[in-house]
């Protein structure tokens, strides 16, 4: 089912949302699994219908810091390492879905991006969190690397925050 409404939601985001709303009104003990599982294209683009339905605010106000890159190059089958920060902004209690999105060099020159969760966290007022991650440059049979500047962004409920630029060497 949750296959079904991530299909539906490609082409008909409104729809899906819609759908999910419905069963959200009337949930059996699965549902709301079922529904954050079947809408996660549509948080990862940032749909306020869908963030709305699930508890986060498009709108929240954070401050980011970062991401900040260790190295400006790193090589396939390295990993690139960056740090960031969220701090909540408002006097409630912030429900965020924090991101990152590799803006990956393609054979053309153009970049093409894929998104990357982090973590589902609430912060209280004032609250920051801070981290770490670490992301793979492994070679895998689903991409392709290509060298070139690429570029790495937060994203916090579905909106971009801040960008580091590294090169990748091949």
């Amino acid at each position: 089912m949750a296959n079904h409404l991530n299909d539906i939601s490609r082409d008909h985001p409104d729809i899906a949302a819609g759908v999910a709303a419905r069963w959200l009104s009337d949930p059996a003990p699965t549902t709301t699994r079922l529904v954050r599982h079947g809408l996660r294209t549509l948080i990862k683009s940032g749909h306020a219908g869908a963030l709305t339905l699930l508890g986060h605010s498009p709108d929240s106000p954070v401050v980011v810091e970062g991401p900040h890159v260790h190295a400006s190059e790193i090589r396939v089958g390295d990993y690139l390492l960056f740090d960031y920060s969220v701090t909540n902004t408002h006097d409630q209690t912030a429900h965020l879905v924090v991101g990152y999105v590799v803006l990956h060099m393609k054979a053309n020159g153009t970049r093409t991006p894929k998104v990357f969760k982090l973590t589902t966290r609430s912060l209280a007022p004032g609250e920051t969190w801070r981290a770490t991650r670490r992301h793979s440059f492994k070679p895998i049979s689903t991409r392709r690397y290509h060298p070139g500047v690429h570029l790495v962004q937060l994203q916090v409920n579905g909106r971009s925050h801040g960008e580091a630029s590294f090169t990748l060497l091949c």
